[in-house]
Order: C-alpha cells, then structure tokens, then sequence
C-alpha cells in the first residue's frame, strides 16, 4: 500500500479547491498542502494548515507554461499527488499524467478522450443517447442558419459547447430570443449547443459525485440542490444529501458508458416534471463544487480519494461504515479572512 505526503490542490479559488483543502487538513491524515491557483488573491491560499500557496500560469491560457510549472512545484516540495480544480487544469494535465506516473507522482484524472466527455457537452449528449441512456435533444449550432433546424421547443436552452458551470447558459422562450441570446453567446464563448429543456426547479437537480480509481468505482454519493446562483440553475447556494437509488442508478450507467473514469467525476441529472425520470444535464470531471456538503454529512470525499488511491481499500468499493451519511441540509457562505501583514502568496514563472 502506497503512503501519500504531500498534496498539491489547485484552482484553490473555486468552491472544489477549498472544498479539497479544508476537507484533507481538517482529516486524520499526516499531509503537507500545497495551494495553487493562477489568481493572487484566490481565497484558497490564505486558508489555514496550508504549507505553501503558489501562484501559477493559467492552465486555460497557456497549458504548456502550466504543466511546467506543476513541475517544478512538484520538484520542489517532493509533492506526490496533484489534485486538479477545475476542468482546465485536468485538461492540461490528462496528456501528461502518465509521465507523472512513472515518476512517483498521480494525477488522478482520466485519460484525454474520457475527460473530454466531461468538457465538451454535444460529444456528451450523442455518446449517452446513442447508448440509450436518458440525455436531452441536442443540436449543434455551427452557424445561425443552423438554428432553423431546432423544432418548435420553446422555452429551450442554449449554451457553450464547452461550458463551465453557468457561464453563457440561457433559456430562450422563442426562436427571436434563440436567435439573440446565441449571436451574443458564440460571440463570447464559441461553439453553442442547443438542448431541450427539462421541466422543474433547481430543487429537482440532483448530482451524483463518484470517486474511481482506474475504472473502478470507489464511491457514490447524492445530494440535490435547494437554491442556486443565477436562480434558475447554476451554482449551487445551498443543498442536501439524501439517497436515491433511482438516481444513482441512471448517474452510474452514463459513467459506465463514458469511462473508464479516474479520479473524481460528478454526473448532475434533473428530474422531469413530465415523466419523473432523471435526464442527464452535465458531467463534472473534477471534484464537485458542493462536495464541502457531503464531509458535513459524514463522508470526507478528498481524504477517501486519497486513500482509495493509496490502495486502502484494494479493488473497491469504499467499505459501507466509511460512505453512510446523514441526510442533511446545508448553505454555503461566505467567510472573511484577513491577510497578514507582509505575506504574498509565491509566484512560479517557468
């Protein structure tokens, strides 16, 4: 069995980046945490516990200089697990993950053509329908011309091929609102999609955050949203964990379908309105952003990953004792730090 030391989190600024390093500084697991994110200020780095914090290259806009600078972080601090926080970041380092590998050091991500079902959704939804699993309509906008061919489904939604989160998704309630929403959203963020909508509120999304260690599925847990930020879906504000075996169930078929996984992945599904069934709305190949709830309930995600990867627990699943949860409610706040005086985080520049 493999014995992890030192962990690097990066996009320590994002709801998973906290969510990882509170949760693995707050377990009973001997660590070094090392904080990273390409913003200065990314609330992250001034967490407590942390044994540095860095400031790195953008893995969105410059993935090459990025995968340098993991390097040598990983020199530096003799660091043996990189735990990645956003999409970006695990798409740069897919390609490379085996090199790491052989070095000693995991990065548990899937490889490139897994992870890009989780971050490119028209390749998502015609993977999952053509196995006959319950995914949305979808059409592939190239062109404005190409919105002719969506039907008269009205209110639809339309959003980035390769979205992240809520950013440039929108409802259109009719072809003219179709036709300006997506000018204004090819405009910012390329390639669009247009998906039938799914009828109900943000209290019948529900995600399914799933841990697995080359395939094998470690752990599965389910919490549904309460409020979200915009409104309509998005972000989740406040959420709680429950069981739902009908869910689960439909969450794990899209995984099985779209393996083999690696590392985190987190399906999110939305109970129609219409035929009570679960529809599939996204994967998130990263820790997911509310998963601070699940530690509250009982299961600390990040420490069992850690030690799903050290080979605790041999072929799986996690044992029973360590993934039963207490159904509860949470919201997700706010919390003011100050920096002391005379401290920056260090900026790593290959």
């Amino acid at each position: 069995m493999r014995t992890f030391r030192c962990v690097l989190i990066t996009g320590a600024g994002a709801p998973p980046g906290m969510t990882a390093i509170r949760s693995l500084r707050d377990s009973p697991l001997d660590l070094s945490l090392i904080a990273a994110d390409s913003a200065p200020y990314a609330a992250g780095l001034f967490e407590d516990g942390l044994d540095a914090s860095l400031v790195l290259p953008s893995a969105a806009r410059s993935p090459a200089l990025y995968r340098d600078a993991i390097t040598q972080v990983c020199e530096r601090y003799k660091v043996d697990l990189v735990i990645p926080g956003s999409e970006a970041e695990a798409e740069a380092l897919a390609p490379v993950a085996g090199d790491f590998r052989e070095r000693g050091i995991e990065i548990p991500v899937p490889a490139p053509a897994v992870l890009r079902l989780g971050t490119d959704k028209g390749a998502l939804a015609e993977r999952v329908r053509q196995h006959g699993c319950n995914a949305p309509l979808t059409l592939a906008v190239d062109t404005e011309h190409s919105l002719d061919e969506w039907p008269d489904m009205f209110p639809c939604v339309l959003k980035p091929r390769a979205s992240r989160g809520a950013r440039g998704v929108s409802y259109p309630a009719d072809r003219a609102a179709l036709h300006r929403d997506w000018r204004q959203t090819s405009a910012a963020h390329g390639p669009c999609l247009v998906q039938a909508f799914i009828p109900g509120g943000v209290e019948r999304i529900y995600t399914v955050g799933t841990i697995h260690c080359d395939g094998r599925l470690m752990l599965a847990t389910v919490h549904r949203k309460l409020a979200t930020n915009p409104p309509g879906g998005g972000a989740a504000l406040a959420g709680e964990a429950l069981t739902d075996d009908t869910v689960r169930a439909a969450a794990l078929d899209i995984l099985n379908v779209t393996g083999p996984w690696h590392g985190f992945a987190a399906v999110e599904m939305k109970l129609s309105e219409n035929d009570g069934k679960p529809w599939l709305l996204e994967i998130n190949p990263r820790l997911w952003g509310f998963s601070q709830l699940m530690t509250l309930a009982g299961v600390n995600v990040p420490e069992l990953l850690v030690r799903a990867l050290s080979g605790e627990f041999g072929d799986g699943p996690v044992p029973a004792e360590l993934t039963a949860y207490k159904p509860v409610r949470a919201v997700r706040s706010w919390v003011d730090r100050i920096i002391p005086d005379g401290f920056a985080p260090e900026v790593i520049a290959p």
